[in-house]
Formats: structure tokens, sequence, C-alpha cells
């Protein structure tokens, strides 16, 4: 049915029953809130799942709509989900499942706020976020803090020319000469740069004890640890590294842990932690961002097999680094060694810096820039099936290739963005056939910089 709109109504609001939302602006005098409200929907929710807008265009066209409800399998499916999360990460907490990773973080940030106004009443609260981390965390981080007074965010340079242990411990001397509350978000491996810190280090520098400037002991922090890029690595459980320090841990659902069928996300809590759910859970409920049944469906159905994808993408990541070493040996590879793979780090993504020429750093730059695209473009062309130019990580099948900067650092600041290419391969993909692009790109290039 249609519906006349009211000059007098700036936004109308529709609520559809298990689906999801339709807001609908109204108004030529109202266009400025569009990209802020989208923002929002980008960060802090979701938009309807794919599967949900089916139906809801379905209903608005009067189409018969053929779908079958989860809803009476929900818990079943939510406590399969559960157990599984446990035995992956070796906690014990109850796990709390989003309905995407930014939706998770936000109700742990939000979660972790509302903690430190009840038992830190007065406390500045500080977020130490890396400068150059994915752009959802970023942004996110710094739209949280700029709409609560005593919230701010703090640098946290992590990888490349920075090391993250000394500058956690750093950061946090700062916040205790502030008398502050420090939580920190970080990623581990790093990335773009897939780095990962000396663990032992880390837990010494979380463990430290400091002073205020009136000699009180310090506020310890809680560390918030973006595991998407190796959830199958236990850093929480009772004899884990981290399991002495308040942290943590949540990853992004669309990854591996469904395979790119979904984007349900999932946090937990080491044993100093636990008493920190409560208060995410309630945020996530708030802001009604609890996976979706189908979410959980699908999640129920991919996390058994998470480890076993997790191993078979890291070796054929592992094949294509050492590929590409001995075809290009100027390139610079940022990868995991094969120690840190032996104690479980496998992440199946890696940063490529490739060779370049010219006389000065800007032609340098924009040399290697314009190769970024010509490897990219000859791969999505040659392997248009699997080769795809997108953003993307732990998927079940394929080959995916990005440039940090114009990708996931969108919003961040231009001189902490990556130009460089990172790629993300999966467990089921040709990659002989990508090999034989690589070799007939490297020949192309190679005369070039020579000539250089």
């Amino acid at each position: 049915d249609t519906i006349a709109l009211s000059p007098a109504i700036d936004f109308y609001i529709q609520l559809v029953d298990g689906l999801g939302s339709i807001l609908l602006i109204n108004g030529a005098q109202n266009a400025n809130y569009i990209s802020e409200i989208q923002h929002v929907r980008r960060r802090e929710t979701i938009a309807m799942t794919p599967a949900n807008c089916l139906i809801t265009l379905q209903k608005l066209i009067k189409q018969p709509v053929h779908t079958t409800s989860e809803s009476s399998s929900r818990e079943e499916h939510k406590n399969q989900v559960i157990q599984l999360v446990q035995q992956i990460t070796d906690t014990d907490c109850n796990v709390q499942i989003g309905s995407s990773g930014l939706s998770t973080q936000y109700a742990i940030m939000m979660g972790l706020v509302h903690d430190a106004l009840v038992n830190h009443k007065g406390k500045a609260i500080k977020f130490l976020v890396p400068p150059n981390c994915y752009g959802g965390t970023n942004d996110q981080s710094r739209r949280v803090a700029a709409s609560i007074p005593n919230v701010e965010v703090m640098d946290l340079p992590v990888d490349g020319d920075n090391d993250m242990v000394q500058s956690i411990d750093r950061t946090l001397d700062k916040v205790a000469a502030l008398d502050a509350v420090p939580y920190i978000i970080a990623e581990i491996p790093t990335n773009p740069r897939v780095e990962v810190p000396d663990l032992i280090q880390l837990k010494e520098v979380l463990s430290k004890t400091r002073t205020t400037p009136q000699g009180h002991e310090a506020i310890a922090p809680v560390f918030i640890l973006d595991q998407t890029f190796c959830p199958n690595v236990h850093f929480l459980g009772e004899d884990a590294i981290l399991s002495s320090v308040k942290a943590l841990s949540y990853v992004s659902g669309s990854k591996f842990p469904s395979g790119g069928k979904c984007t349900a996300g999932y946090c937990v809590a080491n044993t100093k932690a636990v008493p920190l759910l409560d208060k995410i859970a309630l945020h996530l409920r708030l802001c009604d961002n609890e996976a979706t049944d189908l979410q959980l469906k699908i999640l129920a159905q991919q996390l058994p097999s998470m480890n076993q994808r997790i191993g078979d993408a890291y070796k054929n990541t592992r094949e294509f680094v050492n590929y590409i070493k001995e075809t290009l040996p100027a390139a610079k590879i940022n990868f995991v060694s094969e120690e840190l793979a032996a104690q479980g780090f496998m992440p199946s993504v890696f940063s490529l810096d490739l060779p370049t020429k010219g006389n000065t750093a800007e032609e340098k730059e924009t040399y290697k820039r314009a190769l970024n695209h010509k490897l990219i473009n000859a791969m999505i062309h040659n392997i248009p099936d699997e080769s795809k130019f997108c953003v993307s990580y732990g998927q079940l099948k394929g080959c995916y290739w990005t440039i940090p900067a114009t990708s996931t650092q969108g919003t961040t600041k231009e001189d902490d963005k990556d130009y460089i290419a990172r790629v993300s391969l999966s467990p089921d993909m040709d990659l002989e056939r990508h090999k034989e692009v690589f070799l007939a790109f490297v020949n192309d290039i190679n005369s070039d910089l020579k000539a250089g």
C-alpha cells in the first residue's frame, strides 16, 4: 500500500518483524543526515542480511515468500556455536555472538566504557588503537570517543618500523601518568604486515605494575585482541600466554568461522576478564546486534571444519610466498616465519611490497602503486573465477587481492596508509595457475625494472 509522506515528518522507520528495519529519510532538507546515518549503520550495527533482504523485497512486491524459519532451532544452534567456540578458544566463558565483527567490537567498547563509568568514576578512558589498523576499527573507536566526553583514542604504532611491545609499554606509561583507564585494541598477527610480537614480552608489559603521579597503583589495562587472522591460537585459556592479564578476544565471522557465508562474529574472555562480559552482552542486546537465527545455523555448520581450513589455506599461502621469493627476490614479503607457524600462527594472508624504480621517492612510490594495479589486474583477468579484487579472508574458495590504503584503510589518516598489495588465499584454489600468472607478470616487469 502507498502512503502519503507528510512534510512534517523527517524520518519514517518501519520495523520488519524478525528481519530488521527500513529507514526512509524524508525531504531534501534532511539529505545531510544520510552519510552519518549510513556510517552508524556500517559501524555500530549491520545492514539487513542478504537472506532477510530477499524476503523483505519479495514481500514489498507481493511475491510468494519461500523460506524456512530457523527460529525454532535458534537455541540449539546457539548452544552448538557456544560449545564450538569454547573448544576452539580453550575458554569456559559465556560466549557472545554478534551480527558482525564490528558490531561485536562496538559492544565490547561500549561495555568497557560502561564498566569504567561504574568502577572507575571520574577517570578518563583511553583506547589505544593502531593508527594503520583496519579502517572499521579505527573509525569506530574514534566515533565512540567523539561521542563520549571522557573517552579518547591514543595512537599505538604496532608494525613496520614499530614494535608492538615497546609501543604498548610507552603508551601505558603515558596513561598511568594521566591516572586514566587503558583499553588496548590490537590484532595478532598485525594487519597488514602479518607480524607477531614477542608474546612473553607482551605478557610482561601488560602485567607490569605502574604508578600514578600521586603514587597510587595505576589501573591495569584490558587487552582486546582482534584474533581474526588466527582464531585457532589459544591466547586466553588457563595456561595460555595472556591468562594472567585481563584479556578479551573477538573474531570477525565473515572470515574463517563461516568461510564467508555470513558476517556473525564472537567474543570470549579469559578468567580475569569474565566479569566484563555481562556489560558487553547488555550492549549487544541494546543495539539488537545479536547474531540472527540463520547466522547461528551457518556458524554451527562451518565452525567444526574451521581449524582444518585454516591449516589447508596456510599451506597454499606458504607455497605461494615461497614461489614469489624464488621468482621475484627483490620483492619484500611480510608473512609469518615457519617457527611461528609451528606455534599455531598459520594466517593465510601476506603483504607484498613490489620492487620499484625512479630517481625520487615520489617517482618510486608512483611506479610501485602502478605495479600493484598491474599485478592485481593480471590476476583477476587471467583467473576471473578465483582471483578477486576485493577485501576478504578465510573464504572457502578463491584468492583475494587488495590494497589496504584504498580499501580497509579508507578512513585512516593518509600518512598511516599502506600502499602495498595484501593477498589472501583459501584452501580451495588452483595454486599452479596463480603461479603461472605471477611468473608472466615477473617476466613482463623485469626488463622494465632493469632499464630503470
